[in-house]
């Protein structure tokens, strides 16, 4: 606003009536310039942003999905360890390893017996 500064008190008050030329010479002004041209270059980068982002939108969702559908097979997964976990107990405690081993040397001497 340096234009404010050469005039005189009467063109300034001459000025402060004449909105519309108040506002031309606001809009002229330098530090308005580039306060728009921040604005602008702004504005310019936050649409950039947005459209790099929705570039990584469809491959983000695709990836969730893909996560998704491996967590509810993991699920399946783990439920189905856990029922043959089980199963295994459940036979690890009727087949104790001493039980088996006296039942195959019971067997092994039948078979010597039956073979001579």
């Amino acid at each position: 606003m340096e234009s404010l500064r050469d005039r005189s008190v009467e063109e300034l008050q001459v000025l402060q009536e004449n909105s519309e030329e108040t506002e031309r010479l606001a809009l002229e002004s330098h530090e308005v310039q580039e306060l728009q041209l921040e604005r602008e270059m702004a504005l310019a980068t936050n649409r950039s942003l947005a459209e790099q982002n929705l570039e990584f939108q469809q491959p983000l969702e695709t990836g969730r999905a893909n996560l998704s559908d491996s967590y509810q097979e993991l699920q399946k997964l783990t439920e189905r360890c856990q029922e043959k976990k089980a199963q295994l107990d459940k036979f690890s405690a009727t087949m104790q390893p001493q039980i088996l081993l006296d039942l195959l040397q019971v067997e092994s001497q039948k078979i010597e017996e039956e073979s001579e």
